[in-house]
């Protein structure tokens, strides 16, 4: 009996003492569900994509034909038009297969770039970050410097009243 989504969602198992935790078994189980799922999708449009494949090739492909008596004048001109219906159908063909892969080349190159921006936008954080600590211990080290010419100035002071 072949495994459903449905049936995945419902099973229920016994709990025992020592058992695995139900959560954690439950999450599990959702992410296989949601994996099936995305699976018996792209089965469905890999089917789909090879049946037109099919009907697009048995247009393509003339039927065999049994041995024709000598061709008669007006054959020439059916043969013609036979090359020039195979020749649209495989132009149509290959259109759809170069605007396909265009397709696809755009939505790699979108999620590239949204890879790429995502990391940038880490990586800019990460340098504010250090740029902002390197600011807050510099204004540290300039307020302890300062505190510490102002003790010399006033030990000067004192130094020149004695």
């Amino acid at each position: 009996m072949p495994i459903t989504v449905p049936m995945i969602e419902e099973k229920e198992f016994k709990t025992k003492v020592r058992g695995y935790d139900p959560v954690e078994v439950d999450e599990f189980l959702d992410e296989i569900c949601d994996e099936m799922i995305v699976m018996q999708e792209e089965i469905a449009r890999l089917q789909a994509q090879l049946a037109q494949t099919k009907r697009d090739l048995a247009y393509v492909q003339p039927a065999p034909q049994r041995p024709a008596p000598a061709p008669a004048p007006v054959m020439t001109q059916d043969v013609s038009e036979s090359a020039q219906k195979l020749m649209a159908n495989a132009q149509r063909l290959y259109d759809e297969t170069i605007a396909q892969a265009k397709e696809e080349a755009a939505a790699i190159v979108a999620k590239a770039k949204d890879s790429v921006s995502t990391e940038l936008l880490d990586k800019k954080d990460a340098l504010q970050k250090q740029v902002d600590d390197m600011q807050m211990n510099a204004k540290t080290y300039r307020d302890r410097i300062i505190g510490l010419m102002d003790e010399l100035r006033s030990m000067l002071n004192a130094a020149e009243l004695d």
